[in-house]
């Protein structure tokens, strides 16, 4: 059977889920789906349908794996700074191989960093197609390059998620959660994710008719410490490794809040109808599914109270919270499902192999 080749950095426990789906869409189409990639992330049970081959950077180990696999295509999937990835596009195009380059178009941390972007410019050049992640970043390819670029509108296999019947207060019970009205914060690591504007709200508050819980944080600095162990409105339930325990996180929630940078978080929340709040810092691509008043909020960072505001607003007005919630699902169903995802890579596959079957 032929092959599709994804070329990633580090596979992260969410993506295991997406490439499933790939493999068993790439499979209807005739074509096996292999992952490459340096590592895979720790601590989770990774269940892999795909072929993944977990090898250190090494070109000439690589090399031999795509000669071995005669790939149809060779997805890319990697930063400037992995430099395996260098020699081996090279390599690709000097042996015909198409090459569909998938990443933000260039890095949105430095966008205007001419030096970076003229690499940037090189992988666009070479690539046989592009994948962005929303329309927002075609912005970054130059107009000769338009032409190669299709939306692989990024999202988790929401198709995957658990089904939890319980209802907000049963979940409640469950994780020993006292408050009425609950605000999520979860991410890996505070960078960038502005927890100063929730521990500002919710540091001094004496009640727990309206509380904050915090989940993830590898770290937790000093500080932030003191403020959890003295507010009864803060609880920190640490790491949840546990996806059907971490869904149900979610899905207890009345507003999910990053009030930083966002990332997929995003697509969890709305996924189990939950409203998200956060501010207008340079977000994520995944900021495309948040319809600012319509599924929560898009907060003015810069103007003092706002952000405030808005969250409370969520979660003081019941008839409000449920518009949004109802908002936040039909949004995420019609625009951030897998398969709509997966056909923006297929169009890709198609385009670069030069094969005329494009689907909506």
């Amino acid at each position: 059977m032929k092959n599709i080749v994804l070329l990633s950095n580090r596979l992260f426990h969410y993506r295991v889920p997406v490439y499933n789906y790939f493999h068993q869409e790439f499979l209807k189409e005739g074509y096996e789906f292999t992952v490459l990639t340096n590592e895979v992330q720790e601590n989770f049970d990774h269940q892999f349908e795909f072929e993944c081959i977990i090898e250190p950077p090494n070109f000439f180990k690589y090399k031999a794996i795509m000669q071995a696999k005669q790939p149809a295509a060779v997805i890319v999937f990697m930063h400037l700074k992995d430099w395996i990835m260098w020699p081996v596009i090279h390599w690709l195009k000097l042996k015909g191989i198409p090459i569909i380059y998938w990443n933000y178009g260039v890095n949105l941390a430095d966008a205007n960093n001419k030096y970076k972007n003229m690499l940037y410019y090189h992988l666009h050049n070479t690539a046989d197609a592009i994948v962005l992640y929303s329309p927002a970043e075609k912005k970054h390819i130059k107009p000769k390059n338009h032409h190669k670029v299709h939306i692989g509108y990024n999202t988790l296999n929401l198709r995957s998620f658990p089904k939890i019947s319980q209802s907000k207060e049963e979940l409640k019970r469950e994780f020993n959660i006292p408050y009425n009205k609950v605000v999520l914060f979860a991410a890996n690591t505070l960078l960038r994710r502005r927890i100063d504007l929730l521990l500002d709200i919710f540091g001094d508050r004496d009640d727990q008719e309206i509380g904050l819980v915090i989940a993830g944080l590898r770290e937790i600095t000093p500080e932030i410490e003191q403020v959890i162990e003295r507010s009864p409105a803060i609880t920190y339930v640490g790491q949840i490794a546990d996806q059907t325990k971490f869904n149900k996180l979610v899905k207890l929630a009345d507003v999910f809040s990053i009030p930083g940078r966002s990332g997929l978080a995003i697509n969890q929340a709305l996924h189990w109808g939950t409203p998200y709040v956060t501010t207008n810092v340079r977000q994520s691509p995944e900021i495309w599914y948040l319809k600012d008043g319509e599924n929560g909020y898009i907060a003015d960072v810069n103007k003092p109270g706002d952000y405030r505001e808005k969250l409370m607003r969520v979660l003081e007005d019941d008839g409000l919270r449920a518009q949004m919630s109802d908002k936040a699902k039909e949004v995420i169903q019609s625009e951030g499902d897998i398969h709509t995802m997966y056909t923006g890579f297929w169009n890709a596959f198609q385009y670069a192999t030069n094969q005329k079957v494009v689907r909506k």
